[in-house]
């Protein structure tokens, strides 16, 4: 049997020895290294059986997780912390092969770590979800609780965020790997669609369980909205049928749909039933740190496949990438990043996005808490044309609540009674609030 190996990042060497010796003495072989970037790379020339990091910070800690996912998804690494948050973030990040010691660990923990991953060796195949943001991370977390019910799923969001991504990963995670996944755009929708499906859920021959997706559900035909509450409101679609299946049923859009509803273009019985479960993906717009986590992931990934070397951004690009408003969102990052990687690093500026109007969107998250773009506004407006000035401001209502709480609570160090004081409101209602828009 071949003896395992291991990259190790850690910057002390006081700690650099500690971990070495502590793996030698489990008979791993350690490769050490003080930069993330050169680790990384070594990772991809090695090919090591696992990965180690000593860190304290979650924000250190998800950078090199996503790097590593990058380079070789499934990877096993062991994070070795005394911080309580980094703890709580690798126990909650079901997407990777993670482990956590309490640094400084014995040789009995690091030897525990190590065959415990063994036993649970990640698929290669499975989904990456990048988070840099704290919403966005709470978003991915909750994911596998959503297959614990059997409530339609309703996901919201604008166009590139990841909509598609995010239902076929809600379905790769249900507890029935062999389940169909049928993925259809609501305009193509017709009667012999939901008479087919009709058909497919009452038949006693099948015996897997079924996803249902469909996608622009705003664009769906009245007529075909009533046949589909119809179909959700078969006893099928509340657990499992006659014959031992369960079905689940996925809708995506990218419009607010309460503008429609009032109009009547679409029905209110039915939204309710498609939102059982409400997934809202926020837009890269305001979250810097999803920008920079997402930026780094892709030019790491790209770039390894491309070049064969990881091909770091410089602060030029990641200053330009903070102050763009993406409109095309996570896509448009993507294709913003191929261009790059497969340009002469010396013209890159030549291809930096730019701030529409040459005005900056500041995109950190510390800056202008309540700014609303006015080229985003007029796309409300050009989307929902029958709004009225209630409704539009309804819309943005909560965005606005949001960003000030936010702030509130970054100024405070996530202190929600210090918050409350901030905002002169009570504790009570301030941690409610922060609650409900996963700010805690």
């Amino acid at each position: 049997m071949p003896q395992m190996t291991a990259v190790v990042l850690e910057k002390n060497k006081a700690d650099r020895d500690d971990i070495r010796t502590r793996l030698s003495n489990c008979g791993v072989l350690p490769i050490c290294f003080q930069d993330k970037w050169v680790c990384l790379e070594n990772i991809h020339c090695i090919k090591p059986s696992f990965a180690v990091l000593r860190s304290d910070s979650p924000g250190a800690v998800a950078g090199f997780v996503n790097g590593v996912m990058a380079i070789e998804n499934g990877l096993p690494i062991i994070v070795l912390s005394s911080n309580d948050d980094a703890e709580t973030f690798i126990q909650n990040n079901w997407q990777a092969n993670l482990a956590v010691l309490s640094y400084p660990a014995d040789n009995q923990a690091f030897q525990a770590a190590i065959d415990r991953f063994s036993q649970t060796w990640r698929n290669a195949g499975e989904p990456i979800l990048i988070g840099g943001s704290v919403e966005r991370r709470k978003l991915i977390q909750e994911l596998p609780r959503l297959n614990t019910m059997q409530d339609p799923i309703l996901i919201q969001g604008e166009v590139g965020v990841g909509k598609k991504l995010m239902a076929r990963t809600i379905h790769r995670l249900s507890m029935n790997p062999g389940s169909t996944f049928s993925l259809v755009d609501a305009t193509t929708l017709s009667g012999t669609w939901i008479q087919d499906t009709r058909n497919r859920i009452n038949s006693s021959r099948a015996k897997q369980t079924s996803w249902y997706a469909i996608d622009n559900i705003e664009k769906l035909p009245s007529d075909i909205q009533s046949q589909l509450l119809v179909l959700l409101d078969n006893d099928s679609f509340h657990g499992n049928t006659p014959n031992g299946r369960t079905n689940r049923f996925i809708s995506m859009t990218t419009r607010e749909m309460a503008p429609l509803i009032q109009s009547g273009s679409f029905r209110k019985d039915l939204y309710h039933r498609l939102s059982a479960l409400k997934l809202i993906i926020p837009p890269l717009r305001g979250y810097a740190s999803d920008i920079i986590a997402m930026a780094e992931y892709f030019a790491t990934q790209y770039s390894i496949r491309q070049r064969g070397m990881i091909c770091r951004l410089t602060e030029q690009v990641m200053d330009s990438f903070r102050n763009y408003h993406w409109p095309g969102n996570i896509a448009e990052l993507k294709r913003s990043i191929k261009r790059l990687i497969l340009t002469d690093s010396r013209h890159w500026k030549d291809l930096l996005p730019e701030p529409h109007n040459g005005e900056k969107h500041g995109c950190t998250e510390t800056a202008s808490v309540c700014g609303i773009d006015t080229n985003e506004i007029r796309q409300f407006l050009k989307c929902n044309w029958r709004v009225t000035l209630k409704q539009a401001c309804a819309h943005y209502a909560e965005r606005v609540e949001k960003s000030i709480l936010k702030a509130a609570l970054t100024q405070t160090h996530g202190n929600c009674k210090q918050a409350a004081g901030l905002l002169d409101i009570s504790y009570k209602s301030m941690l409610n609030k922060a609650k409900a828009y996963r700010l805690v």
